[in-house]
């Protein structure tokens, strides 16, 4: 039994084929249909797609003006992803503490690592649970921080009333076994017009114009291709294509579906583990929505759990090792305390929506029969 396994639809199946036949594979039309249908989705003014969450979460930083020596806070308790792109703009990573119940990056620590050197908080809204946006954006306001929102999980949480994503600067992922299956690439959302003109930019190489629009630009004739362009400032190889946006653009049509099935096997999972007196149950704050990407429980003798859930084929997770005890990070600001001790407990049972609830019983039946 899978930890995660991608659900793509026929219908997803049928518009790779449409755009593979089409003549136009690259950075065209679906990408412009994906981004504005994902806009409308979570709620932002503006979306721009690229070929990864990564790439994503770079182009933020770039946009967030964070330089050479600024300081960024962050989270350890995530991928690393989340951390290398700070690296990236060689910027420096500080680690603040998580809250150990949503496992996400606490705002109390967050206030003790700010300096004057503090450009940017980078919050993570692991396992689809909603970071504390009111107290984050708040910290960030009161300092002149920038804020961005790592919602590689989070696609269809709502914290608030409000879809992650419509705040502000916020980066999703469509890897193959995130809510929104695409098989890899990524969004970033905003609200900010001069930061969505310059991420479609800096997405294609910093070219002002990519090449679709100049093949627009004369009604689509091959012959009259308009060639000529600008390079304003240094980019990257980060866009998206239209086979990923046409998988993209059918896959999400289905996460509100496949979110509330994810729920739904939590929900088995809590009513099922709820008496063990060796297990805290996950933790969900009354004012989200979680996508759920996640079922995360912590337990003692965590290593025997998982010795016991893979001799009968049942593969669980950890998500993550703390960042800061990388060998790249190990010099880094860190007030994690939370963070380690947690990370030695947590573990990640199945979670797709290709489980069955006969699956998720099986694990049950496992957990119970003790190890």
């Amino acid at each position: 039994m899978q930890l995660f396994k991608p659900n793509i639809s026929e219908a997803a199946i049928e518009a790779t084929a449409k755009v593979l036949r089409s003549g136009w594979i690259g950075l065209g039309p679906k990408v412009a249909e994906f981004e504005e249908k994902f806009a409308k989705y979570v709620g932002a003014k503006y979306a721009v797609a690229t070929n990864s969450c990564t790439s994503a979460l770079h182009l933020a930083l770039i946009v967030s003006d964070t330089k050479d020596g600024d300081e960024v806070i962050t989270t350890p308790l995530t991928f690393v992803s989340t951390n290398h792109v700070i690296l990236y703009q060689r910027a420096i990573p500080v680690f603040a503490d998580i809250d150990p119940r949503t496992y996400c990056i606490s705002p109390e620590s967050i206030k003790k690592m700010i300096t004057n050197k503090t450009k940017a908080i980078i919050c993570m809204h692991h396992g689809g649970h909603p970071c504390n946006l009111d107290r984050i954006y708040a910290i960030a306001k009161k300092h002149n921080l920038r804020v961005i929102e790592d919602a590689a999980h989070a696609c269809g949480s709502v914290c608030k009333g409000k879809k992650i994503g419509s705040l502000g600067l916020t980066c999703f992922s469509f890897h193959a076994v995130k809510n929104l299956p695409v098989g890899d690439g990524g969004m970033v959302t905003t609200n900010d017009g001069k930061q969505y003109e310059r991420l479609k930019k800096l997405r294609w190489l910093g070219i002002n114009k990519d090449t679709y629009s100049r093949t627009k630009e004369d009604k689509g004739k091959a012959s009259s291709y308009a060639w000529k362009y600008d390079v304003p400032e240094l980019g990257y190889k980060y866009h998206m294509n239209d086979i990923t946006a046409a998988i993209g653009i059918e896959q999400l049509k289905l996460v509100e579906e496949q979110n509330a099935y994810r729920r739904k096997l939590a929900g088995i999972y809590n009513q099922e583990l709820h008496n063990s007196d060796i297990i805290s149950l996950p933790y969900v704050s009354p004012d989200v929505i979680t996508s759920q990407h996640l079922y995360v429980i912590q337990i003692k003798r965590r290593d025997d759990l998982i010795a016991k859930l893979k001799e009968n084929e049942i593969a669980p997770g950890v998500h993550y090792i703390p960042n800061n005890t990388f060998p790249m990070y190990r010099n880094c600001k860190a007030d994690v305390k939370n963070a380690i001790k947690t990370a030695k407990n947590i573990i990640s049972l199945p979670m797709h929506t290709l489980l069955t609830k006969k699956d998720v019983y099986k694990v049950i039946r496992i957990i119970n029969e003790g190890w």
